[in-house]
């Protein structure tokens, strides 16, 4: 029983570290919201989304202060005579509050038609 004693405080010891370290961290997150967006590689006319993509990312700067291009996506669709497949550009955009809707609308007029699609949640974010 003595030997145990010293264990069972050793054992508190390093929870409370444990603890007092997790809310250290948990201190300095603050709360962001992170939008998934992707924008079509091409233009509905078949052309280039080249100088669209760079309209885009100017605009996105403005808005949110910056994003991160996880570059070329394939994704699908389906439709009444099946899957459509389409070439995308993929970014991350984070934000401290939710601009799904203002990305939403800019990509409608940059790119035309549907615009981006946009999966937004809560989160945090420590700098």
């Amino acid at each position: 029983m003595k030997r145990f004693m010293p264990f069972v405080l050793s054992l508190c010891l390093v929870l409370t570290v444990a603890f007092v370290a997790t809310d250290a961290n948990a201190d300095d997150q603050k709360p962001f919201f992170v939008h998934f967006t992707v924008v079509p590689k091409t233009m509905p006319d078949g052309s280039d989304a080249g100088p669209a993509l760079l309209s885009f990312k100017a605009e996105v700067i403005k808005l949110a202060g910056g994003y991160t291009e996880l570059g070329p996506t394939r994704g699908g669709s389906l439709h009444p005579d099946g899957v459509h497949d389409q070439d995308n550009i993929t970014f991350i955009i984070g934000a401290k509050k939710d601009i799904s809707k203002d990305l939403k609308d800019m990509s409608k007029r940059i790119f035309k038609d549907d615009g981006a699609f946009i999966l937004v949640w809560p989160g945090k974010v420590m700098f």
